[in-house]
């Protein structure tokens, strides 16, 4: 499948399974996923290099962003210790149960002025300026490239925005800081997924707006 294929094919596909699901893939085939959807991911443009304080705990890449990856069976994994908390996960578990990796995707804002030492939102609001704008571009655009690679390889995928795993409770099981916005929970689902969910949601705005002259001018000078 060529670039232009992965682009008209993909499509939003919310896989609800209704008890957890063995991997179709081995560990082996995972990580090989796992890696090629995190190289393509490092392909995408970016204008301004991330913060000096980002730069810990191994992760130095001046990227913007950061993804943090679940296989299978840690999928599973946090369905069971998500499904405690209040308030309950929602459909999350039910997408965590079908899985086959979750890439969750955080971009790093620049933050002004002095923040507090215990953090219990995300960063919000950002300072509105040129340099996180592209940022959030930039990240956006990493998480657009897994999902046309996860495409072509014929994996349906699901662009979350993380719901209830953007919590504190949530992010300290994933070893998230709250110093960063997650932006989207990237959730790669079987080949044969068709077959084994119990619904499989498309989604509701994809034929919506898309005629040409409604969304695109010609600029004549």
């Amino acid at each position: 499948m060529n670039t232009t294929e992965a682009i008209h094919s993909r499509q939003t596909a919310k896989v609800l399974a209704d008890s957890p699901w063995a991997p179709s893939l081995t560990q082996d085939e995972q990580e090989r996923l796992r890696e090629h959807l995190l190289n393509l991911a490092a392909k995408a443009p970016y204008h301004y290099k991330s913060a000096e304080r980002y730069k810990t705990g191994g992760q130095t890449s001046s990227l913007p962003f950061r993804c943090y990856t679940l296989d299978g069976a840690a999928c599973n994994t946090l369905a069971s210790q998500l499904a405690s908390l209040d308030p309950p996960p929602g459909k999350i578990l039910n997408m965590l149960w079908a899985a086959e990796l979750l890439i969750i995707n955080t971009w790093l804002p620049d933050v002004f002025g002095t923040q507090p030492e215990h953090r219990e939102m995300e960063p919000l609001p950002f300072v509105g300026n040129l340099r996180n704008m592209e940022h959030i571009a930039a990240t956006s655009a990493a998480i657009q490239n897994m999902l046309l690679g996860a495409t072509a390889e014929g994996y349906p995928n699901y662009w979350s925005s993380g719901g209830m795993m953007r919590q504190k409770s949530a992010r300290n099981m994933l070893q998230i800081s709250m110093e960063e916005v997650m932006l989207g929970a990237v959730f790669i689902f079987p080949k044969d997924a068709a077959e084994r969910a119990e619904e499989i949601k498309p989604g509701k705005l994809r034929e919506e707006g898309k005629v040409l002259g409604t969304f695109s001018k010609k600029v004549s000078l």
